[in-house]
């Protein structure tokens, strides 16, 4: 019984000792986004477009060395032209983060890497019917600043899985904008 409470206390003074170092977010951003298509036609033009993504967040930091998880919910639009026709693919996405930052006085530069997985709840446009693979992962980086309860960062993001679109495969890659309120 002894040792339960011992534990007990140590894990109250733990987490006592923690605080601010779980952190809630809301976030949005701007997706740069870049298609790459296989055993595409050649009659088939891809041009880069610009979506968006909004959702959550989670920051969990251990304290003093820096290091963290942050995982993250968001809606992820993904968008192409294909022969100067608007396509998309919009999707559920969970980017998992590992991040170091560094205390300066004023901001926290951080560097992050990591997994995310997708699953695809919509397409549009006449290049992306309704046959698409549902599931997409990859890997991504990134770097930002956090500023007082703001995060800014920016993240570059590798698709890994080939997403199927009628007669030929692509690849989601993604340079994302980003900036994120703390709670």
């Amino acid at each position: 019984m002894k040792k339960i409470i011992l534990i007990i206390a140590f894990m109250i003074g733990y987490m006592s000792q923690s605080d601010g170092q779980v952190k809630f977010g809301l976030k949005a951003g701007l997706n740069f986004d870049n298609f790459s298509p296989k055993n595409a036609s050649q009659d088939l033009k891809f041009k880069n477009s610009t979506g968006w993504q909004a959702g959550a967040l989670l920051k969990v930091k251990i304290p003093v060395i820096g290091i963290g998880v942050q995982p993250e919910v968001l809606y992820t639009v993904k968008k192409t032209n294909v022969n100067s026709e608007s396509n998309s693919i919009h999707y559920f996405e969970v980017p998992v983060n590992l991040f170091k930052s560094f205390n300066l006085v004023a901001i926290q530069p951080y560097l992050m890497a990591g997994p995310y997985f997708g699953y695809a709840v919509q397409s549009k446009g006449d290049k992306f019917g309704a046959d698409i693979d549902k599931f997409d992962w990859g890997i991504g980086v990134g770097a930002g600043l956090e500023v007082w309860k703001l995060q800014l960062g920016a993240r570059y993001s590798w698709g890994l899985q080939d997403v199927g679109v009628q007669d030929f495969k692509i690849r989601n890659n993604t340079f994302t904008v980003s900036l994120a309120y703390l709670f």
